[in-house]
């Protein structure tokens, strides 16, 4: 027998009664159990239909040429930009009727953004942001550092944008002259 308190008052349990106790004990530890193997069953079907997201979103590639056409603020400027492009990183070269200058700026994901320093008696930096979609880029530009003494952006009185839109596509590599000379008939394999 043993001496067992409930609401305060002893009451003697035999050892038939104690067996009882513990039988509805392992009963209910049994279906609480079951129905915890059973929730985290569900759990795991769920997840499994649920598809998982890449870990990792495939850098653009934007090396090359590309023809860049933007609004400026006398009508539509057209240049070329070569890209090298080194893991997210880029650098390059934009040339247009000024001449030729250096760019550098990095690709996230499909997100682009360079800068570009123009020359002349006034020095200034367009920012370049866009998304890159295969061989199609879209954004906006905008001058940047722009203060006294910086680019001349327009008449007194005139209401200057600071964003263009601006737009590019890439150029397909030309073949090489020889080729099109017909002096290698055959091709090089390519591996």
């Amino acid at each position: 027998m043993i001496r067992c308190f409930r609401f305060g008052l002893p009451f003697l349990l035999s050892s038939a009664s104690m067996v009882a106790v513990i039988l509805v004990i392992t009963q209910l530890l049994a279906v609480v159990e079951a129905q915890t193997a059973q929730t985290t069953a569900t759990a795991q079907t769920q997840k499994e239909q649920v598809p998982e997201k890449p870990s990792h979103v495939q850098t653009a590639r934007v090396a090359g040429n590309w023809q860049v056409a933007w609004q400026g603020r006398l009508g539509t400027e057209h240049c070329t930009v070569h890209f090298e492009q080194d893991g997210t990183k880029l650098t390059g070269t934009l040339q247009d009727l000024r001449g030729v200058m250096p760019l550098s700026g990095t690709v996230d994901e499909k997100k682009i953004s360079f800068e570009v320093q123009f020359g002349g008696l006034r020095l200034f930096t367009t920012r370049f942001t866009g998304t890159a979609n295969g061989d199609k880029i879209d954004g906006t530009s905008q001058a940047v550092g722009v203060g006294g003494g910086g680019a001349f952006l327009g008449h007194p009185g005139e209401i200057v944008h600071p964003e263009h839109p601006w737009t590019a596509e890439c150029v397909a590599e030309q073949p090489s002259q020889a080729t099109q000379a017909g002096s290698n008939s055959n091709p090089p394999a390519r591996n």
